[in-house]
């Protein structure tokens, strides 16, 4: 690929959540030219300039009912050329006497449009489709299910699995193999049993997503978490971004062994990052643990 090209592409971070996708994206933003976008997919969330709001967590955009209104409001929000970023600060700022002067001054110094880094866990089972529509650059994180399963104990975050049992489409579909266990789980599960069929299923995504798009950078977060800066330099180097020493000095500040292991909220905050790969010994108990591991020993095997 022509290297001006990619430096002018637009990025997702996606995957698992609670996988280090706020940590890489806070990271990568450093670059005074990315402008990290933080989930548009969320439905708790509602931005200035983004006013959209998702029916489901994880919805799938291309079996929406409405996602002729989705793509419109993505085309108004992630321009893919020069002209558009002018007209994307016009609607933003909205229109006055002013407007053709802004946008004639955002034209000239179109040098100046970011790249935006869409920060988006919960846009997972959508990603093919804003890569395909939108040609980003993605990097897919993935973590291992127990420190999955115990970052999300710790936080007391759930999942109710009729945000995929209510799009039917997408049940037909790409997660149709899932269905049954879904509805007993939903139904019967526990805690435990939702969590790990909660990364089965997401996780059974990302596999499809490796086989359809091997030009994606998949990532694992422990690899991250053992060597940030080796790991990292990769990322910038996938991403055509420079590696200086501020971003240098930035990681080692956020992944120091002096920092705390554990977090005292879900908010982005420095960490020990190497000890945090064993959080999950003192969140799960271990028959949690046994199950959490029996139920997905098959698709972790594909992808580690």
């Amino acid at each position: 690929m022509d290297s001006s090209k990619a430096d002018r592409r637009h990025i997702l971070i996606t995957g698992l959540h609670r996988s280090g996708t706020t940590w890489v994206g806070r990271t990568i933003s450093q670059n005074e030219n990315v402008e990290l976008v933080y989930e548009p997919f969320n439905p708790d969330f509602i931005r200035y300039n983004f006013t959209y709001k998702f029916d489901y967590w994880f919805e799938h955009t291309p079996t929406s009912a409405r996602k002729k209104k989705i793509e419109k409001v993505f085309d108004q929000y992630i321009p893919k050329n020069f002209v558009e970023y002018p007209v994307k600060i016009c609607r933003e700022s909205g229109f006055s006497y002013k407007t053709p002067l802004i946008f004639l001054k955002y034209l000239f110094l179109n040098h100046k449009m970011p790249r935006y880094l869409l920060k988006d866990p919960i846009a997972l089972l959508s990603a093919g489709w804003l890569y395909e529509r939108y040609d980003l650059q993605v990097i897919c994180m993935i973590r291992k299910p127990l420190s999955f399963a115990g970052s999300l104990k710790v936080l007391n975050w759930d999942f109710d699995f009729s945000n995929f049992l209510e799009q039917e489409k997408l049940m037909k579909t790409q997660l149709e193999p899932f269905k049954e266990e879904m509805v007993q789980v939903y139904h019967h599960g526990d805690f435990i049993d939702r969590i790990a069929l909660l990364w089965n299923v997401l996780n059974f995504m990302i596999l499809q997503y490796r086989q359809a798009y091997p030009e994606w950078m998949f990532v694992r977060q422990e690899d991250v978490a053992m060597k940030p800066t080796e790991q990292f330099r990769k990322i910038f180097q996938y991403l055509n971004l420079p590696y200086d020493e501020c971003i240098k000095q930035y990681i080692r500040k956020f992944t120091s062994r002096k920092n705390p292991v554990e977090a005292d909220s879900s908010s982005y905050q420095p960490r020990d990052s190497k000890k945090t790969l064993d959080t999950w010994r003192e969140r799960l108990t271990i028959e949690e643990a046994e199950r959490i591991s029996a139920a997905t020993e098959k698709i972790y095997n594909q992808l580690y």
